[in-house]
């Protein structure tokens, strides 16, 4: 069978004097946004003239996400920092020798990946865990319509004549609510809770791809203000409906609303995720 290579330009990070701040997504939704998922040995690292920057040559051990399975897979990595010595927390590299997990994604025509803010790694300083393997093994037979995400969706219901339905209440202007609200794929409330003042628990939905979340369970309200916090968010009955990554179906969502009272002691709903 012919080798097949791929020249791939390198996601690089930008050399600052900061230390590098980002979230690594869950290991399941990064092998969705992948193109390639492998475990590969770099074989190669050559060089530019002017040394700015290398490339890699991973010869691939094993292909977790479906496609063409090439061989070899060659990457262009940023190396400013080798020729300036102006290291920082952000840099890193690959050497040949090493041994990686590759979560490869395609932006913008081109295929990309990153050490930062990625599930990524060399797997001779690092491990793969047994949940995320559990991802790599079963990750193409993910269905991401399964889950809930955290959206700030806009009720469709109309806010200001909800507002009026409450405007005979008078209250202290110091009294607030935060009410965690889970609306279905098709945009309708489902339930709607005080977010929770004690510990909370993971709903489990899979073992496998960990996309559980904390339960949305009802809290007894401990005030007048709480009860009717959670009855007008009981009333907005639709928002929008939400599309996530590049799925053509809507997905079922999670998204907070604030009750809170003005100081014209009048109860003010502010949409969801503007606190």
């Amino acid at each position: 069978m012919r080798t097949t290579i791929i020249l791939i330009s390198f996601l690089v990070v930008t050399i600052k004097s900061i230390a590098c701040s980002c979230d690594t997504p869950k290991p399941a939704i990064e092998f969705y946004e992948s193109k390639y998922v492998f475990e590969g040995e770099v074989i190669d690292k050559v060089y530019a003239s002017d040394s700015l920057t290398n490339t890699i040559t991973f010869e691939i051990s094993r292909h977790y996400k479906n496609g063409d399975n090439a061989k070899q897979i060659k990457f262009q990595l940023n190396s400013k920092a080798e020729v300036t010595g102006l290291y920082s927390s952000c840099y890193w590299t690959a050497n040949k020798g090493e041994k990686w997990l590759v979560y490869a994604k395609e932006i913008d025509g081109e295929l990309k990946f990153n050490f930062y803010c990625s599930n990524s790694k060399p797997l001779g300083r690092l491990k793969i865990s047994s949940t995320e393997q559990k991802v790599l093994n079963n990750g193409n037979n993910l269905d991401l319509t399964n889950y809930r995400y955290n959206h700030s969706g806009d009720p469709i219901t109309n806010i200001d004549s909800l507002e009026k339905l409450y405007e005979k209440y008078k209250f202290d202007p110091s009294n607030f609510a935060f009410i965690t609200v889970d609306v279905d794929e098709n945009g309708r409330l489902e339930r709607a809770n005080l977010a929770p003042r004690s510990k909370r628990n993971f709903e489990i939905i899979d073992t496998i791809f960990g996309m559980n979340k904390f339960k949305n369970v009802s809290q007894k309200p401990r005030s007048d203000f709480e009860e009717i916090a959670v009855e007008i968010t009981n009333k907005i009955e639709t928002c929008e409906k939400y599309y996530f990554l590049d799925l053509k179906e809507p997905v079922k969502y999670r998204t907070g609303i604030l009750i809170e009272v003005n100081k014209d002691s009048i109860l003010k709903i502010r949409k969801p995720g503007s606190y």
